[in-house]
């Protein structure tokens, strides 16, 4: 598992959108061309594109002796400071930083490894009786295809089972987090599968990633509300929220125009920032939300859904004081900043077990 080097990736977007942000003074900045860019370990890449921007809406391209060059984590990926070009080092992501005077830019490098195996999600959440499979990305340089295949070991037995084949999971019974294993050719990673049992209306748990120009796999609280619409019917929000005292905090949340009523899979459909209307206490898109959305946001970035997304509740089960459901969310995001770049598209997806409560004061 990842947690300590894609936390310190999403600290290293926050601090490149801190970089990007002229809004406020006016100074001068850097653009790096492109944002987000990738490389293999051992390999070379030519350093990103410069623009320089003067804070009175002025730009030039400096020459390349203006510009000093340098990286955010040398042993991930090294910088020549005269040149900028980059050297992949060891697997992980960092910032390549360019400074021309007082003024500063950076681009996001993710370094892989020629035979590169990521889990999307490196715990699993589910209910007893839950089934699904392990969200893997694999790539290698050359040819055949590697050989994916599943493990779990003998600490998951009675709590979970999974295909060594496909990666299907089937919850069993409360326990865990226990590990499963996946290996692919000649390396392999290490997630875990958590079943829980809720008893009541508390102690929700869940798990995501983000992938894009913020790099995140966090998990935490969760908790879900049907409240009444502006019309009287009841509709629905999943709010997931990681907190955290070394990284910056996260939320994630979806919003259904409708109730909730057993399992199946729902439409996430698009939401733009001027619909959200973020300043207002209790947004239209909550209180009457015309279709299924979504949305991710960290302390300063903040991303709404694209279509083709998907929330699937997986299970619906009664508790003292309400209900709990289990089940797996994923969607594409934009950025609020990048809202016109493509680099701006944020993948997220994560796994829930999540108390459900009804509350008709919602919105009023």
């Amino acid at each position: 598992m990842r947690l300590g080097r894609v936390a310190a990736a999403l600290c290293a977007a926050s601090a490149w959108l801190g970089c990007r942000d002229t809004t406020a003074s006016g100074s001068p900045y850097l653009v790096l061309a492109p944002v987000l860019d990738s490389l293999l370990v051992g390999d070379q890449l030519l350093a990103p594109s410069v623009t320089y921007y003067d804070g009175a809406g002025n730009t030039r391209i400096p020459a390349r002796t203006e510009v000093s060059w340098a990286s955010s984590d040398p042993a991930t990926l090294g910088v020549d400071s005269a040149t900028g070009r980059m050297t992949g080092r060891r697997r992980g992501v960092a910032l390549i930083l360019a400074t021309v005077r007082s003024a500063q830019g950076t681009a996001l490098i993710a370094v892989s490894n020629a035979l590169d195996l990521t889990l999307l999600l490196d715990t699993i959440y589910a209910m007893p009786g839950d089934t699904l499979t392990v969200a893997v990305a694999v790539q290698k340089q050359s040819q055949p295809p590697p050989v994916v295949w599943y493990e779990a070991p003998a600490s998951a037995s009675g709590v979970y089972a999974i295909d060594s084949v496909s990666g299907l999971v089937r919850a069993l019974a409360e326990g865990g987090p226990v590990p499963y294993i996946v290996h692919a050719d000649t390396i392999a990673d290490t997630g875990a599968v958590a079943v829980l049992r809720l008893s009541d209306t508390t102690g929700g748990k869940f798990f995501f990633s983000v992938l894009g120009t913020v790099v995140t796999h966090v998990g935490g609280a969760i908790r879900a509300v049907h409240y009444a619409r502006t019309n009287g019917n009841l509709a629905f929000r999943l709010q997931g929220t990681h907190v955290s005292a070394v990284t910056t905090s996260q939320t994630v949340q979806v919003t259904l125009p409708d109730s909730v009523v057993g399992g199946a899979a729902y439409a996430i459909d698009s939401m733009s920032p001027g619909e959200a209307a973020p300043g207002q206490a209790q947004p239209v898109v909550f209180c009457a939300p015309p279709r299924p959305w979504a949305q991710w946001s960290s302390q300063s970035i903040t991303a709404y859904s694209r279509r083709s997304g998907t929330l699937g509740i997986t299970q619906v089960m009664t508790v003292a004081h309400g209900q709990a459901i289990s089940g797996r969310f994923a969607y594409r995001a934009q950025r609020v900043d990048l809202y016109a770049d493509p680099l701006g598209v944020l993948s997220i997806q994560g796994t829930f077990v999540a108390p459900l409560v009804t509350d008709r004061t919602f919105c009023k």
